[in-house]
């Protein structure tokens, strides 16, 4: 006997009958467990044919449904019966009639997981019929309820069903790869992209949007309004199911790389096509760009222009691709209508405008707002156009949704010019100064003085060129300068650069004096950035020349100590004519005078330096040295012969430099320069002759020779040209070299005898006593003297 059927005999066995309903006994009891028993197999059996083993066969699902409905019916009807009648009857058998209740549960749930099943099975059929009509958006709602169906069921605790379960989520996925997929072709059939490459080479890009097409349903050619709507289908369903941003991602990339950015660059055009099927946008290259124009404003009177062109081509882009494609809601109809409505989130322009909202920003004001800035103020009303097709393009986005309300950057650079103009003009000044300091060095002018008979034999200074023409206007820039009359140019040689250098400083001083106090100062702080950018840029861009050249090193000695002197006078000069706001602060450039003056010493010592040990690397390593060691004991003569020569290659080297040097440098540079040149070289030759051990008659006579080939030289290196006075060229030697008297002595104590050195000593306040130690003087004698009793007389009176 079932449990069932002894919890009813157990009613009656204690005189309870009238417990139970006269309309269910035992076999009706029975009858329903049966049927409820029967109706879950036969689903479970259904399903698992239709989905675990494959069976072709489709047995009537509505056939089913009637079954688990009416056993659910009586089911309900009975659990109803049981807690009115025989729990109030059974009391005193509680755990028998739990037991009951629990079997009943069981059977309760487990037609509700089957109900389930059968309701997963139903929707994944409206899913394929769906997919198949291009309902999208259906098909992607059913797929949605299926999830949620599927994680009820899984909840349910009924041994036997996970397997169709998850036989059911495989199903499930498959369905969701094929709905994705079809949508995928859909929107590729849709939005294509084809780069293709004319004859002569310019390469194009064209994006085409189809906007009608063959109607999947009856074949025909359908309307404009029909697709939109298949549009709005496939892009709700993209966004049911979590791929619309994929989608939006990769056009946003590709309309940014090959629309947005080449049109925002100059040089593009745009050509859009109307189709029976759909809209066309190409964009290339035009075969016939130009170099830009050298003069600054008729460049930025072409920028001016690019510019709003470039924004009437960028409005008509986005427009169409607004009509075409990017009015497309989000969401659906069905989706919206229990929502609150956003104006701002609900169209692919929106989207695509977060997607490269920033980057398209940017790059427009790089590439197309900045470049139309003009670079000097006189041409600011043209940037007043390119303001208003700024201001009309923003609303156009804002308008379309591409912009939010709160999006303002386009407006705040085109209406904040003043700043604007000021960067770029401040830039473009230091980029023409750059340039000028990267110019060659060697192209050179002169600073010289000329006299004016009409104003009595006075003699002026002017900058002069090659042929002796007089430079206008860097003469008068020089005139400003010493009008100080505190410091005086001397006559030398500058580059012709550094004198445009000087033409842009005072230019943009002098344009200064007629701005707002902003920009003002703002100019005169790139007049200090000019002079501080000198320092740096012209030690590095000439650095191999400098190492190599002597001119080079001369030429930028001068030239900065020509910044220099401007550097002192020019707060001087401008002080009072800038605007009032800035009289009283303290703008000066004398600081930078400093910083140019100790880069010229550092310069040009540098290379005095690589001259001075290329002299003495010549004294050393070639024929000099070695022949004067040799001489002394040398009988064939040819150690005289490799001394000579040694000495001559000094003398060359030092000629070179003297004709490089002489007309560039300021005359007491020069001096002090080959001066300390020629200094090295005589202290090198006095140290290695004072060493030797042992110099016979003929080899102190063929040093002498060498030793005056060096001496009468020399005078000729400091002789001025057109100043036949040898007497001054001569003072200047003995001035301005070191160690001259005493080379000068040596020669002659080389050919003198033992009285004569004497003489010379003359008790230690002689000029031999002045010019050498007592050891070197007694290290000579001992050379030159063969050891006799006189020679040791000698030696001692020297002490």
């Amino acid at each position: 006997m079932s449990l069932v059927s002894e919890v009813l005999a157990s009613f009656r066995g204690r005189g309870r009958e009238h417990c139970v309903s006269p309309g269910v006994d035992e076999g009706q009891l029975e009858e329903i467990v049966r049927q409820a028993e029967e109706a879950r197999e036969a689903v479970l059996n259904s399903l698992a044919t239709h989905y675990s083993h494959l069976n072709t066969a489709v047995h009537d699902t509505n056939y089913l449904h009637d079954r688990v409905g009416k056993a659910r019916t009586n089911v309900s009807g009975l659990s109803d019966y049981i807690e009115q009648e025989v729990l109030r009857g059974v009391k005193g058998s509680v755990g028998e009639v739990g037991g009951v209740v629990r079997r009943w549960k069981e059977v309760v749930v487990g037609l509700e997981a089957v109900n389930i099943i059968l309701d997963i099975h139903t929707l994944l059929d409206q899913t394929h019929k769906a997919q198949l009509n291009h309902n999208y958006i259906n098909a992607a709602n059913s797929l949605a309820t299926v999830d949620g169906l599927v994680k009820a069921a899984l909840e349910k605790e009924v041994e036997g069903e996970l397997d169709i379960i998850h036989t059911l989520k495989e199903e499930i996925l498959v369905r969701r790869t094929q709905l994705l997929y079809t949508i995928s072709e859909v929107w590729s059939e849709t939005v294509t992209w084809e780069e293709t490459k004319t004859d002569d080479g310019v390469r194009a890009v064209m994006l085409t949007v189809r906007t009608g097409g063959v109607s999947g349903q009856g074949g025909g050619k359908i309307t404009t309004t029909t697709t939109t709507s298949s549009l709005q289908e496939m892009v709700s369903a993209s966004f049911q199911l979590g791929e619309l941003q994929r989608h939006i991602a990769a056009l946003a990339n590709n309309i940014m790389k090959h629309l947005l950015q080449p049109l925002m660059k100059a040089g593009c055009k745009v050509t859009i096509t109307q189709h029976n099927d759909g809209i066309s946008i190409q964009c290339c290259k035009s075969s016939s760009s130009s170099s830009p124009p050298s003069d600054p404003d008729t460049q930025t009177s072409n920028n001016a222009a690019q510019a709003m062109k470039i924004l009437d081509n960028l409005q008509e882009v986005f427009e169409v691709l607004h009509r075409t494609v990017l009015c497309v809601k989000v969401n659906s109809e069905e989706e919206e209508e229990g929502k609150q409505h956003d104006n701002n989130n609900t169209t692919l322009m929106h989207m695509l405008g977060k997607e490269i909202g920033e980057d398209f920003k940017c790059v427009l004001i790089r590439d197309c707002l900045a470049e139309a800035v003009p670079y000097s103020r006189a041409q600011l009303d043209q940037y007043e156009q390119v303001k208003q097709a700024a201001e009309r393009f923003q609303r156009f986005l804002i308008e379309k949704g591409f912009f939010s309300e709160s999006e303002q950057s386009l407006l705040e650079y085109a209406a904040n010019v003043d700043v604007v103009f000021s960067n770029k003009a401040c830039a473009y000044i230091l980029d023409q100064a750059r340039q000028l300091m990267k110019r060659p060095l060697h192209v050179t002018l002169y600073i010289t003085t000329t006299t004016h008979q009409q104003h009595n034999n006075e003699q002026t200074w002017v900058i002069q060129d090659e042929t002796e023409r007089v430079m206008e206007k860097s003469t008068m820039r020089l005139e400003k300068l010493l009008a100080a009359k505190s410091l005086n140019l001397p006559k030398c040689q500058i580059s012709s650069s550094v004198c445009e250098l000087v033409e842009l400083i005072y230019d943009t001083l002098d344009e200064a004096c007629h701005s707002s106090a902003l920009y003002a100062g703002r100019l005169f702080y790139t007049v200090r950035n000019i002079l501080t950018l000198y320092c740096h840029v012209v030690p590095t861009a000439h650095a191999h020349e400098l190492a190599t050249l002597p001119q080079q090193a001369a030429v930028v000695h001068n030239n900065s100590m020509y910044l220099a002197h401007h550097a002192i006078f020019l707060g001087h000069q401008y002080r009072l004519r800038l605007p009032k706001a800035l009289r009283d602060s303290t703008l000066t450039t004398v600081d930078l005078a400093q910083q140019l003056r100790t880069m010229a010493t550092t310069t040009f010592l540098t290379a005095l330096h690589t001259h001075r040990t290329t002299l003495i690397h010549t004294l050393r390593e070639t024929a000099l040295v070695s022949g004067v060691d040799s001489i002394g004991s040398d009988s064939t003569g040819t150690g005289v012969s490799v001394a000579h020569q040694g000495m001559r290659q000094v003398l060359h080297q030092l000629q070179l430099l003297h004709k490089v040097w002489q007309n560039v440098l300021p005359h007491t540079v020069y001096t002090k320069a080959i001066g300390t040149l020629v200094g090295s070289v005589v202290e090198e030759v006095i140290a290695r002759v004072v060493v030797l051990e042992d110099i016979s008659a003929d080899s102190a006579l063929a040093l002498i020779n060498i030793l005056n080939l060096l001496h009468d030289f020399v005078p000729s290196l400091f002789k001025v040209d057109g100043d036949d006075n040898d007497e001054t060229s001569r003072g200047d030697v003995v001035r301005v070299v070191r160690l001259w008297s005493k080379f000068s002595e040596l020669i002659v104590v080389l050919g003198a005898s033992l009285r004569d050195i004497m003489d010379r000593w003359a008790e230690g306040k002689g000029p031999l006593a002045h010019e050498f130690t007592p050891d070197e003087a007694k290290q000579l004698v001992r050379a030159l003297f063969q050891n006799t009793d006189r020679r040791a007389h000698v030696l001692a009176r020297i002490k």
